[in-house]
């Protein structure tokens, strides 16, 4: 039976008309997602909102979800509160944060619930709506490398035979290779596979034993290690190639790893089964017997960069081998969802462990129905080459001149092109997109491109949740109760909750920004509402027209900024304040020498007890704000709570942890040549630049390889020449002396002494003749080899520029809280522009 279509908002066409009755629902066709979706989006993009919502539809429709977790914020699916009331939301907030800015926490939860409330009614959903999705699906949290979560086995591919060795034996030695690349990387060792000796030894010992149907666990390796049951590795003794000594250390390490007691979170819980954990009915399918659609999410968060390399490696090469060994079909059989592939799909030529299955994934799991979506927030380093078949792209508002011209390049290169749209206009596009809109390029609808604002998740977005806290979500996954009965229709919203103005509030009324917050004395949801188009009456539009002559005086200390008057403002026109605030974010990194500094103007619409609105905070273009207000305008009031200095004092703090919580880069370094990439600098070009100090650094080794060969060149060259000297003069002396026939002749004339003595000189003339034609040849020879190794050296300082991209490395740069800093803070006069009757 098909699956219901995904529905995720609302849509209008890219240009044209803007009014809302443009906008229609956007219902995606599950079966689009079969040929997978690229999210990309900035920070307050709502790039995680629009993920999520992804997740919540395919759960909604019976679609299985595999969820890879790199940042903390996919736990989040499991904030469904079938209730929406506060003391659902309470156990959650943080007291300490709600008491420093003076608050008790049922407050806090209780304007939370309302605002959730509200949200949902505007996108026609409800709290039947959350408590039917809880009841559906069957969740379960993995964490590899700890309890907090349900443990995973990692290393279970050693301990225990697979089928994969009889069905496909390179994704069987992959996963092989993964592993034992993952326990080297635990006790310190090279895990590369191709030049780790380590890695080639251990995979000999673990392949013989997996081939013969036993298990290759570390006590069996151990065992191994200290009697090697092969004779031989490659062409070299197994002793030749790696010493009795060595394996003794290298066994000692690994004993010590077995008795660690943090070793075993990696061997505990259930093996890593991917089958198990989507396939309703099937053994060990968390729901299967009520039904339910497993919703998976594996957390790696809290490991190294490295090890989730290495878990992640795993993890979709058993994906993989699932993929391959199911049925053909043409509908989205399960989705696979990673938040976050930043560092993990990386351009050519970096090859993390994680790249290879990935590409395969994404080129081969369309013919089995598995869907995957990959997000990021971080453009500039995919491989859009690997991304080119990907059939439905969201892309969110992006800053950057370079981020925006990367998507719009790898759009270029998809099937399809970027829907028919010019690329500078589909980059300017990009640039002036609201939170939680989107453009969309999908090559199965007609037309293939369009603007979409996402629908309020039925989740609640909270945020990264740390490891004690999902040890807390796992214990509070329990059995949903069961559904509703009766048809269900979507809940109406709260006698209370909020009829948006027939205009936006906007910072700039010209780039139609994200939808502001209605006046500072309305609910406290209002301000994280859609506003809904309505017809306005007069008593209405004189409401909107209200408000003071002149702006309120702003908080001790700080500035205020107002939006560039419309063209044409019409009636009702005025201002309501939003906080704004120059933060300047230093992200520096001493061991590699890196300083980046990012400013930015950001901005937030102001909830009723004077904080900022965090879930919408966006960025601000300078030359798109004023020093003065717009003649006649109207203004709304500040909230009370800002009015006062502690509130004043929380607002900026709010808006400083924002930016430390939030702001990231990622930094290029060539360690090997002691490179980092610079401010603004294209990775293309910064790959040039490493391959231009490579090939300064080569031709210098190479004068010292040629200045090092050079005296011992000279010395044999004397040698050859001494040589040949000697030959020469000893060849001379042979052929003065009489040969045998002469001797004879000489021995009748002058007596047998006289030829003996002849005879005497011959022999050692021709001894010394072959002296020196030995020395000769031995010295000939000598000099060729040393120029056969001359040569090779120059060879391969000749190869180094070519192979310089091969050491770049992308580290993440975050700042320290004492790293942001704060130049000025306003208040940010946002435009309402109040429509017709």
């Amino acid at each position: 039976m098909p699956t219901r279509p995904f529905t995720l908002g609302r849509c209008r066409p890219l240009w044209g008309d803007e009014s809302p009755s443009a906008a229609r629902p956007l219902e995606l066709p599950a079966h689009h997602l079969v040929t997978h979706g690229v999210v990309v989006g900035m920070t307050g993009s709502g790039k995680t909102g629009l993920v999520m919502v992804l997740v919540e539809e395919a759960l909604r429709s019976g679609v299985p979800v595999l969820m890879v977790d790199v940042k903390g914020d996919l736990p989040n699916l499991l904030f469904t509160f079938p209730e929406l009331s506060p003391a659902e939301f309470e156990p959650w907030i943080d007291p300490s944060a709600a008491a420093r800015d003076g608050r008790a926490t049922a407050d806090v939860a209780g304007e939370l619930a309302a605002r959730w409330r509200a949200g949902l009614a505007a996108s026609g959903l409800g709290p039947a709506d959350v408590a039917a999705l809880r009841a559906r699906m069957a969740p379960r949290l993995l964490t590899p490398g700890t309890t907090a979560g349900e443990p995973i086995h990692v290393l279970s591919a050693l301990e225990t035979r697979s089928p994969l060795w009889d069905e496909d034996e390179e994704a069987a030695r992959e996963a092989l290779s993964a592993s034992l690349s993952l326990l080297l990387r635990l006790v310190g060792r090279d895990p590369d596979p191709a030049r780790s000796r380590e890695h080639v030894l251990l995979a000999h010992l673990a392949e013989r034993r997996l081939r013969g149907g036993q298990a290759a666990g570390l006590e069996e390796l151990l065992a191994d290690l200290a009697a090697p049951p092969i004779a031989a590795v490659g062409a070299l003794e197994v002793d030749a190639f790696f010493a009795p000594k060595e394996r003794q250390a290298l066994a000692r390490e690994l004993n010590t790893l077995l008795a660690s007691p943090t070793f075993a979170t990696w061997r505990k819980g259930a093996p890593l089964d991917v089958a198990g954990w989507l396939e309703r009915g099937a053994p060990g399918a968390p729901g299967a017997d009520a039904g339910k659609t497993p919703a998976v999410i594996v957390s790696v968060a809290h490991l190294e960069d490295d090890e989730r390399l290495l878990v992640l490696g795993l993890l979709f090469e058993q994906l993989l081998s699932w993929v391959r060994g199911l049925s053909g079909t043409s509908d989205l059989r399960a989705l696979v969802v990673f938040d976050e592939v930043f560092g993990f799909l990386p351009p050519h030529p970096a090859s993390p462990p994680t790249k290879r299955p990935l590409l395969a994934l994404l080129k081969q799991a369309r013919a089995f129905g598995v869907g995957v979506v990959l997000a990021t927030q971080n453009p500039m380093d995919l491989d859009y080459k690997a991304l080119s078949n990907a059939g439905a792209w969201f892309v969110g508002r992006l800053q950057t001149d370079a981020d925006r011209e990367r998507v719009v390049e790898g759009l270029s290169g998809s099937d399809g092109g970027a829907g028919g749209v010019d690329a500078a206009a589909l980059s300017a596009t990009l640039k002036a997109l609201p939170p939680r809109t989107f453009f969309v390029r999908n090559v199965h609808m007609r037309p293939t491109s369009l603007l979409a604002e996402t629908r309020f998740s039925l989740s609640w977005l909270r945020g990264p949740v740390t490891r004690r806290e999902i040890g807390r979500l796992v214990r509070s996954i329990s059995p949903a109760p069961a559904a509703p009965p009766g048809p269900k229709s979507p809940s109406a919203p709260p006698p209370h909750a909020p009829v948006g103005p027939g205009g936006t509030v906007v910072l700039d009324p010209r780039h139609a920004a994200a939808a502001a917050p209605h006046a500072a004395s309305a609910a406290p949801h209002a301000a994280s509402a859609a506003p809904q188009p309505a017809r306005r009456s007069k008593a209405a539009r004189a409401d909107a027209g209200a408000g003071a002559a002149a702006p309120p005086q702003p908080p001790e200390g700080w500035r205020s900024l107002y939006a560039h008057a419309p063209a044409a403002a019409p009636e009702g026109f005025r201002y309501v304040p939003w906080v704004a605030a120059s933060v300047v974010a230093h992200l520096r990194d001493t061991k590699l020498g890196v300083a980046l500094n990012q400013r930015q103007i950001l901005a937030a619409p102001l909830l009723s007890d004077g904080k900022p609105d965090l879930a919408r905070v966006t960025r601000l273009d300078p030359a798109l704000l004023s020093a003065s207000p717009a003649p006649g305008a109207r203004f709304a009031a500040l909230p009370v709570p800002l009015t006062k200095r502690s509130g004043a004092l929380a607002a900026a703090r709010a808006l400083r942890e924002h930016v430390y919580r939030t702001t990231e880069a990622a930094v290029a370094v060539h360690k090997e040549l002691g490179l980092t990439q610079g401010e603004g600098e294209p990775l293309e070009a910064f790959t040039g630049r490493c391959r231009a100090a490579a090939a300064r650094r080569a031709g210098a080794e190479q004068q010292e390889v040629t200045g090092r060969y050079a005296p011992r060149i000279a010395r044999l060259r004397e040698r050859i020449a001494a040589a040949k000297a000697r030959y020469e003069q000893a060849e001379a002396e042979v052929a003065a002396l009489p040969g045998a026939v002469g001797a004879a002749i000489l021995g009748l004339v002058a007596g047998r002494g006289t030829a003996r003595r002849a005879e005497t000189q011959r022999d050692k003339a021709s001894a010394r003749l072959e002296r020196a034609r030995q020395e000769w040849t031995e010295a000939d020879a000598a000099l060729r080899d040393l120029h056969a190794a001359q040569a090779a050296e120059l060879a391969a300082l000749e190869q180094l520029p070519l192979r310089a991209g091969e050491g770049i490395e992308t580290k993440r740069l975050v700042p320290r809280k004492n790293d942001v800093e704060v130049d000025f803070i306003a208040v940010a006069w946002a435009a309402t522009l109040a429509g017709p009757a």
